[in-house]
């Protein structure tokens, strides 16, 4: 579990650490405050900077809209710097051995995750085997063949993890968008503001389908309606390819002799859905949860929160959300007086020198807040 965790140079952050961080971490604040910056700085920690990773970070974003460049400028660093530069803070990518991002555990120094930008020269082996070679700054020049750009991901334990390229006209560009991911730092999930993809969704299913998590699964979702007997996931039949068809998640309902879709039931059940479903794909690691209370009616909230305890501690999982809701804060706050061990609060605030500031609450704060209607998001 991370107890601590330390950002620098990353997006909003020019540098920020979050301490005593808990089993369940709720996080408030206002727009552009640094919230969906730290979930991702946690999944490209989890990963240890994986390419896949960060690829799907920048398309979420739309950060990919000019990334084409000309061929006379594909080994222009500045050129290429895009859609790069906006991991970096400020939004400009650093010099090459210039300063990077640095995501980890303060408290254990060697799982410190570094992504750097570094020049590299391409050349092959005897096997004709494409190989990378590191040269430094002052070694670049035009006479100079083969030179390639590439963030380099590694952990100050010396391990190297990832190279990625950040040349669109590099061999390596594309083929790294399928590169798996090695040893994970952590197994994790992440549930978006908007839900997770079919693809994502069917497996994830399939990972727990007739097993005990299946059970939980549905026992969660009887909090908003105890009337549902049972869940699947099924090929949407309208599709004209079964092979390529989506496949829906479909209820029986108690009452109801036919299968009814998931979502004829509501926002707040496919919400649930995704966020309990991948809850239970986390064991022994991360989930990370946008906006929590998208769809949910206040009233299960509390519900719904003490079971998102009971299950991260039953099966080790540490679970960092965030919320725009006071509803969703209310309903956490009161699982938190129950499990005070088990929980933690705190807000993010824009900062002129660091870019965001973090601050914690204690139980007795929170509620303070609350009972005198203080804002705290």
């Amino acid at each position: 579990m991370i107890n601590s965790l330390l950002i620098r140079n990353f997006r909003i952050f020019k540098e920020i650490e979050i301490k005593n961080l808990k089993r369940v971490n709720l996080f408030v604040g206002k727009n552009n405050s640094g919230k969906s910056c730290l979930l991702e700085a946690l999944q490209i920690y989890a990963t240890k900077g994986s390419p896949r990773t960060v690829f799907d970070i920048i398309s979420s974003r739309d950060e990919e809209w000019e990334s084409f460049i000309s061929e006379k400028d594909k080994y222009s660093a500045q050129q290429i710097s895009k859609p790069f530069a906006y991991l970096f803070n400020g939004y400009l990518l650093p010099e090459i051995d210039g300063e990077a991002i640095e995501i980890g555990q303060p408290d254990d120094d060697s799982k410190m995750l570094k992504i750097a930008l570094k020049a590299l020269q391409i050349a092959e082996d005897k096997d004709g085997r494409r190989k990378r070679i590191p040269i430094d700054r002052d070694s670049i020049n035009d006479d100079l063949p083969d030179i390639q750009f590439a963030l380099e991901a590694t952990q100050k334990s010396g391990e190297r993890c990832y190279y990625i390229t950040v040349n669109p006209y590099s061999p390596e560009y594309r083929q790294q968008l399928y590169t798996g991911y090695k040893d994970l730092i952590l197994n994790h999930q992440v549930v978006p503001t908007k839900n997770l993809n079919d693809d994502d969704l069917a497996t994830l299913w399939d990972n727990i389908n007739l097993t005990d998590m299946e059970k939980e699964v549905l026992f969660c979702l009887k909090i908003i309606d105890p009337n549902i007997k049972g869940i699947a996931l099924v090929a949407n039949l309208a599709e004209k390819s079964i092979k390529k068809s989506r496949r829906i998640p479909i209820i029986r309902y108690k009452g109801v002799n036919e299968r009814l879709p998931l979502k004829t039931m509501g926002d707040g059940l496919t919400r649930l859905f995704h966020i309990i479903l991948a809850l239970v794909n986390s064991k022994n690691g991360l989930l990370l949860i946008d906006e929590f209370e998208n769809g949910l009616h206040w009233l299960t909230l509390p519900k719904i929160w003490k079971n998102i305890v009971r299950l991260a501690e039953k099966l080790n999982v540490q679970v960092i959300a965030t919320t725009h809701s006071r509803d969703c804060i209310k309903g956490f706050h009161d699982v938190w007086s129950s499990n005070e061990e088990s929980a933690s609060f705190y807000r993010l605030e824009a900062d002129p020198i660091n870019g965001a500031k973090v601050i914690g609450y204690t139980r007795e704060m929170l509620s303070d807040s609350i009972d005198s209607d203080v804002e705290v998001r």
